[in-house]
């Protein structure tokens, strides 16, 4: 792990205007999945690698606990949000891992402090996602994390409730829909303080990226799997990019 370091380092310190954000976690080796996504295994990759941030993905149980994964459904007849947290525990993922709790993240995340955490609340029936918020919340407090801590969706009225219930709290707009994604004027004036938009759409507004800056909403591209649009990240000057194969956009 240490010539990996190595080369991380240097890569940041040559680019230090573009922050690395690992999605789900560092789950690959090269341009290969190495390990499962979204769990604590990929979290600690992510920590001995010293990236920037990492993003990860919460959804509410049938009986109200906070388990992270990306999609809903995990196999026939099991899911995030209609099992039980014990039914979605026995499961075993590809790699042999289980899928995590929410407190179980944080705890491993805290040993980091100056790794970003950026919890994305995943859609729910009903008034669901109002549970999530205020019961990741208390154990955001409850250990201290806040500033730590960013919240994403691509709900901007998710986003409203966030701020509601913490002021505090960073959010990030999520979108990839080129004809509907907020204008740097509109994220402004709804107090947001990021933006993680799809390339899709920052490739036709590349004109919004001084805009967010001037404005100090940070701004994160996605997704960024190779060399390719890595540059087109550092040239257009984003805040953050958010991959899923560090070795392969940083590759010479």
């Amino acid at each position: 792990m240490v010539s990996a370091l190595f080369v991380f380092t240097a890569c940041t310190e040559q680019t230090a205007q573009v922050k690395i954000l690992a999605h789900r976690g560092n789950a690959s080796t090269g341009s290969q999945f190495t390990t499962d996504e979204n769990t604590l295994d990929a979290l600690a990759r992510a920590q001995e690698l010293g990236f920037a941030g990492v993003e990860f993905d919460v959804h509410l149980t049938v009986d109200n606990q906070l388990v992270i994964r990306h999609d809903n459904n995990i196999t026939d007849g099991l899911s995030c949000q209609e099992s039980s947290f014990d039914e979605i525990r026995a499961y075993v993922l590809p790699f042999g891992h289980q899928i995590p709790t929410l407190r179980e993240w944080l705890v491993q995340a805290k040993k980091t402090p100056h790794i970003k955490q950026l919890l994305e609340i995943k859609s729910h029936k009903g008034d669901k996602e109002k549970e999530l918020i205020a019961m990741s919340l208390e154990i955001i407090r409850e250990l201290d994390m806040l500033n730590q801590m960013y919240m994403l969706s691509f709900d901007t009225e998710v986003i409203d409730e966030v701020l509601r219930q913490e002021p505090n709290m960073k959010v990030v707009l999520n979108s990839s829909n080129l004809h509907h994604s907020l204008t740097p004027e509109e994220v402004k004036s709804r107090g947001y303080h990021a933006v993680s938009y799809n390339i899709n759409v920052i490739l036709n507004h590349t004109d919004w990226i001084e805009q967010f800056r001037n404005y100090g909403i940070e701004t994160f591209l996605w997704m960024v799997n190779t060399p390719y649009t890595y540059n087109i990240a550092k040239d257009l000057g984003f805040t953050w990019v958010t991959t899923d194969f560090y070795d392969a956009i940083t590759a010479e």
